[in-house]
Protein backbone atom coordinates (compact mmCIF):
# COMPACT_ATOMS: atom_id res chain seq x y z
CA UNK A 1 0.00 0.00 0.00
CA UNK A 2 1.51 3.47 -0.89
CA UNK A 3 0.00 6.48 0.98
CA UNK A 4 -1.11 8.95 -2.06
CA UNK A 5 -2.71 11.69 -0.02
CA UNK A 6 -1.97 13.03 3.65
CA UNK A 7 -3.46 16.58 3.94
CA UNK A 8 -5.08 18.55 7.12
CA UNK A 9 -8.94 17.69 7.45
CA UNK A 10 -9.70 20.19 11.04
CA UNK A 11 -8.39 21.18 13.93
CA UNK A 12 -5.66 18.38 14.64
CA UNK A 13 -6.95 16.15 12.21
CA UNK A 14 -5.59 14.61 9.11
CA UNK A 15 -7.27 13.07 5.90
CA UNK A 16 -5.23 10.08 5.14
CA UNK A 17 -5.73 8.23 1.68
CA UNK A 18 -3.87 4.75 0.96
CA UNK A 19 -4.24 3.42 -2.35
CA UNK A 20 -5.88 6.44 -3.82
CA UNK A 21 -9.18 4.83 -2.22
CA UNK A 22 -8.43 3.71 1.32
CA UNK A 23 -9.39 6.93 3.63
CA UNK A 24 -9.13 7.38 7.19
CA UNK A 25 -9.14 10.37 9.15
CA UNK A 26 -6.22 10.56 11.79
CA UNK A 27 -5.02 12.26 14.85
CA UNK A 28 -1.72 14.35 14.38
CA UNK A 29 -0.47 12.48 16.98
CA UNK A 30 -1.22 9.09 15.21
CA UNK A 31 0.56 10.61 12.01
CA UNK A 32 3.61 11.22 14.43
CA UNK A 33 3.39 8.35 16.20
CA UNK A 34 3.48 5.99 13.19
CA UNK A 35 5.41 8.38 10.71
CA UNK A 36 3.04 8.55 8.22
CA UNK A 37 4.05 11.24 5.01
CA UNK A 38 3.13 11.31 1.41
CA UNK A 39 4.59 8.56 -0.99
CA UNK A 40 5.55 6.11 1.64
CA UNK A 41 4.86 2.26 1.33
CA UNK A 42 3.12 1.06 4.18
CA UNK A 43 1.90 -2.90 4.52
CA UNK A 44 -1.34 -3.91 5.28
CA UNK A 45 -0.69 -5.33 8.42
CA UNK A 46 0.76 -1.84 9.67
CA UNK A 47 -1.94 0.21 8.41
CA UNK A 48 -4.11 -1.96 9.93
CA UNK A 49 -1.92 -1.11 13.05
CA UNK A 50 -2.40 2.57 12.63
CA UNK A 51 -6.19 1.94 12.67
CA UNK A 52 -6.44 0.22 15.69
CA UNK A 53 -3.74 2.54 17.37
CA UNK A 54 -6.93 5.25 16.24
CA UNK A 55 -9.92 3.87 17.31
CA UNK A 56 -8.24 3.10 20.55
CA UNK A 57 -7.40 6.97 21.05
CA UNK A 58 -10.90 7.91 20.12
CA UNK A 59 -12.43 5.50 22.47
CA UNK A 60 -9.84 6.45 25.49
CA UNK A 61 -10.84 10.12 24.54
CA UNK A 62 -14.19 8.85 25.14
CA UNK A 63 -13.60 7.35 28.21
CA UNK A 64 -12.33 9.88 29.78
CA UNK A 65 -14.77 12.35 28.94
CA UNK A 66 -17.42 9.78 30.64
CA UNK A 67 -15.48 9.29 33.74
CA UNK A 68 -15.06 13.58 34.20
CA UNK A 69 -19.19 13.17 33.92
CA UNK A 70 -19.40 10.53 36.44
CA UNK A 71 -17.84 8.00 37.87
CA UNK A 72 -18.33 4.21 36.43
CA UNK A 73 -17.81 0.47 37.21
CA UNK A 74 -15.15 -1.55 34.88
CA UNK A 75 -18.13 -3.38 33.19
CA UNK A 76 -20.36 0.06 33.51
CA UNK A 77 -17.42 1.89 31.35
CA UNK A 78 -17.27 -1.32 28.88
CA UNK A 79 -20.91 -1.22 28.38
CA UNK A 80 -21.02 2.51 27.21
CA UNK A 81 -17.87 2.30 25.06
CA UNK A 82 -19.56 -0.97 23.49
CA UNK A 83 -22.28 0.74 21.94
CA UNK A 84 -19.72 2.85 19.65
CA UNK A 85 -16.12 0.78 19.59
CA UNK A 86 -15.31 -2.74 18.78
CA UNK A 87 -14.54 -5.11 21.91
CA UNK A 88 -11.25 -5.52 21.78
CA UNK A 89 -11.42 -1.81 21.94
CA UNK A 90 -12.83 -1.44 25.06
CA UNK A 91 -11.71 -4.25 26.90
CA UNK A 92 -8.65 -2.62 26.40
CA UNK A 93 -9.52 1.01 27.22
CA UNK A 94 -11.17 0.10 30.77
CA UNK A 95 -8.33 -2.05 30.79
CA UNK A 96 -5.77 1.22 30.70
CA UNK A 97 -8.85 3.50 33.09
CA UNK A 98 -8.23 0.67 35.61
CA UNK A 99 -4.73 0.59 35.54
CA UNK A 100 -4.27 4.18 35.80
CA UNK A 101 -6.88 4.21 38.75
CA UNK A 102 -9.93 6.18 36.91
CA UNK A 103 -12.08 3.05 37.56
CA UNK A 104 -12.17 1.44 40.68
CA UNK A 105 -14.92 -0.97 41.43
CA UNK A 106 -14.24 -0.97 45.35
CA UNK A 107 -14.14 2.74 45.23
CA UNK A 108 -17.54 2.74 43.16
CA UNK A 109 -19.13 0.25 45.29
CA UNK A 110 -18.76 2.41 48.64
CA UNK A 111 -20.45 5.15 46.74
CA UNK A 112 -22.91 3.24 45.69
CA UNK A 113 -23.36 1.97 49.44
CA UNK A 114 -23.50 4.74 50.57
CA UNK A 115 -26.24 6.52 48.35
CA UNK A 116 -28.31 3.57 48.55
CA UNK A 117 -27.98 2.25 51.79
CA UNK A 118 -27.25 5.77 53.99
CA UNK A 119 -28.79 8.55 51.63
CA UNK A 120 -31.99 6.60 50.34
CA UNK A 121 -31.73 4.41 53.18
CA UNK A 122 -32.62 0.80 50.86
CA UNK A 123 -31.60 -2.58 52.58
CA UNK A 124 -29.00 -5.14 52.06
CA UNK A 125 -31.00 -7.18 48.67
CA UNK A 126 -32.05 -3.61 46.99
CA UNK A 127 -28.11 -2.29 47.49
CA UNK A 128 -26.91 -5.62 45.81
CA UNK A 129 -29.66 -5.34 43.16
CA UNK A 130 -28.21 -1.78 42.33
CA UNK A 131 -24.71 -3.24 42.73
CA UNK A 132 -25.49 -5.62 40.14
CA UNK A 133 -27.37 -3.62 37.37
CA UNK A 134 -24.23 -1.28 37.37
CA UNK A 135 -21.87 -4.01 37.20
CA UNK A 136 -20.29 -5.08 40.58
CA UNK A 137 -20.47 -8.68 41.55
CA UNK A 138 -18.73 -11.24 43.02
CA UNK A 139 -16.92 -10.46 46.29
CA UNK A 140 -16.40 -6.67 45.79
CA UNK A 141 -20.56 -7.06 45.85
CA UNK A 142 -20.41 -9.22 49.05
CA UNK A 143 -18.09 -7.18 51.05
CA UNK A 144 -19.98 -4.09 49.55
CA UNK A 145 -23.61 -5.31 51.01
CA UNK A 146 -21.84 -6.96 54.27
CA UNK A 147 -21.13 -3.01 55.30
CA UNK A 148 -24.77 -2.33 54.92
CA UNK A 149 -25.77 -4.64 58.04
CA UNK A 150 -23.87 -2.12 59.97
CA UNK A 151 -26.66 0.42 61.58
CA UNK A 152 -29.29 -1.62 59.70
CA UNK A 153 -31.89 -1.15 62.13
CA UNK A 154 -31.21 2.50 62.85
CA UNK A 155 -31.67 2.67 59.34
CA UNK A 156 -34.90 0.36 58.10
CA UNK A 157 -36.72 2.69 61.77
CA UNK A 158 -35.70 5.94 59.72
CA UNK A 159 -37.23 4.74 56.55
CA UNK A 160 -40.35 4.34 58.59
CA UNK A 161 -40.54 7.03 60.55
CA UNK A 162 -39.99 9.00 56.54
CA UNK A 163 -42.02 7.28 54.51
CA UNK A 164 -44.54 5.01 56.26
CA UNK A 165 -45.75 5.69 59.61
CA UNK A 166 -48.74 7.04 58.14
CA UNK A 167 -49.64 3.26 57.25
CA UNK A 168 -49.22 2.44 60.87
CA UNK A 169 -51.60 4.82 62.63
CA UNK A 170 -53.84 2.19 63.52
CA UNK A 171 -52.13 -1.39 64.44
CA UNK A 172 -55.68 -3.03 63.66
CA UNK A 173 -55.96 -1.67 59.78
CA UNK A 174 -53.61 -4.91 58.77
CA UNK A 175 -54.36 -3.80 55.25
CA UNK A 176 -52.13 -0.19 55.87
CA UNK A 177 -49.69 -2.75 57.73
CA UNK A 178 -49.19 -4.65 54.89
CA UNK A 179 -49.04 -2.03 52.69
CA UNK A 180 -46.03 -0.44 54.63
CA UNK A 181 -44.77 -4.28 54.99
CA UNK A 182 -44.32 -4.47 51.38
CA UNK A 183 -42.84 -0.97 50.41
CA UNK A 184 -40.18 -2.37 52.88
CA UNK A 185 -39.75 -5.53 51.36
CA UNK A 186 -39.32 -3.50 48.18
CA UNK A 187 -36.60 -1.32 49.80
CA UNK A 188 -34.40 -4.70 49.96
CA UNK A 189 -35.28 -5.34 53.66
CA UNK A 190 -36.15 -9.25 54.91
CA UNK A 191 -39.57 -9.70 56.74
CA UNK A 192 -37.79 -10.61 60.21
CA UNK A 193 -36.12 -7.27 60.29
CA UNK A 194 -39.44 -5.74 58.65
CA UNK A 195 -41.60 -7.18 61.40
CA UNK A 196 -39.53 -6.43 64.19
CA UNK A 197 -38.78 -2.88 63.43
CA UNK A 198 -42.73 -2.48 62.97
CA UNK A 199 -43.32 -3.87 66.27
CA UNK A 200 -40.79 -1.91 68.20
CA UNK A 201 -42.51 1.39 66.22
CA UNK A 202 -45.95 0.82 66.98
CA UNK A 203 -44.69 0.03 70.92
CA UNK A 204 -43.95 3.55 70.69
Amino acid sequence: MVITTLEKYKGEMFCVIADGNKRAYLHRDIISKFQLQEGIEISRERFAEVLFASELRRAARRAMYLINEREYSYIGLFEKLIKNYPEDICYKVADMMAAKGYVNDRRFAEGLVYNYAHCKLFGPKRVRQELFKRGIRGRVADDAVESCYNGLCDRLEALIEKKYAGYLEDPEDLKSVNKAKNGLVRAGYDYDDINKAIKDFLEK
